[in-house]
């Protein structure tokens, strides 16, 4: 199987990994320039593969003792046919209202193709790379840059600010690439949640792929469902199962 670009979220990491996030209401921490006004939180979302259930994705955002975030996506298969498994993860910080990115990693086996490795932000050096490929990668850091699984919780952030949707910069394993996203309109969905009032918001990648998300306004604008078209059909899709915030503790480490 090819890996379907997630606009975000991740990812859409290729036809499975879906973004999940936050609650009802936003983190309290006096240091509003530090604190990322994102719940932290533990979802869990359905994962569909040309209208068959293929499994389920964990997504956890939580906050460290050391002031950094930790966000982690795991998604596996529950269908012997499908050989795919991946693993994600991004460790950041929040400054001056916005997300920055310090390491993603990822490891990730689609069918009979494994691929590994971490792309690292050395910030003092203005530099970003990834050593664990066979011919390493290293560029200098965009303004704004974001990773594979960053961009997508700060898409949420803008829209929970009623900032314009920016054109983000995204460092992939050995690449930089730009996403954009469009506001389609707004809808109400019934959900494993709830009823929830949503925004829609779609990707067209450089192929012509369209990852459609509906947002959930309540939720921090965290995706309830998510739906990736490739030559107008549909070939995956998720839905947001569980979702339980948690509380920050200075003790907690990733």
């Amino acid at each position: 199987m090819s890996q379907l670009n997630f606009i975000f979220f991740s990812t859409l990491i290729a036809i499975l990994i879906w973004m999940a996030s936050p609650s009802v209401k936003g983190f309290v921490n006096n240091d509003v320039h530090s604190t990322l006004p994102l719940v932290e939180y533990e979802a869990r979302y359905t994962v569909n593969w040309r209208g068959l259930y293929a499994g389920e994705s964990i997504h956890k955002l939580h906050r460290r003792s050391d002031g950094q975030y930790h966000f982690e996506t795991r998604t596996a298969p529950q269908l012997a046919f499908l050989p795919y498994n991946y693993r994600e993860s991004s460790d950041f910080t929040y400054q001056e209202g916005k997300i920055k990115p310090h390491n993603y990693y990822y490891n990730i086996q689609e069918g009979t193709k494994r691929k590994s490795g971490n792309v690292s932000f050395n910030w003092q050096q203005n530099t970003l790379y990834n050593k664990e490929l066979s011919e390493p990668w290293e560029t200098t850091i965009p303004e704004d840059v974001q990773d594979k699984l960053t961009h997508t919780l700060s898409l949420r952030q803008a829209l929970k600010m009623g900032q314009a949707i920016p054109t983000f910069t995204v460092a992939e394993e050995d690449k930089l690439k730009d996403y954009s996203f469009t506001i389609l309109g707004h809808e109400r969905l019934n959900t494993k949640i709830g009823v929830m009032d949503t925004v829609k918001v779609e990707h067209i990648s450089r192929r012509g792929n369209r990852t459609t998300l509906w947002l959930a306004k309540s939720l921090d604008y965290t995706p309830v469902k998510m739906m990736q078209k490739r030559q107008g059909k549909v070939v995956a899709g998720g839905e947001i199962l569980s979702f339980v915030p948690q509380l920050h503790q200075e003790g907690t480490q990733g």
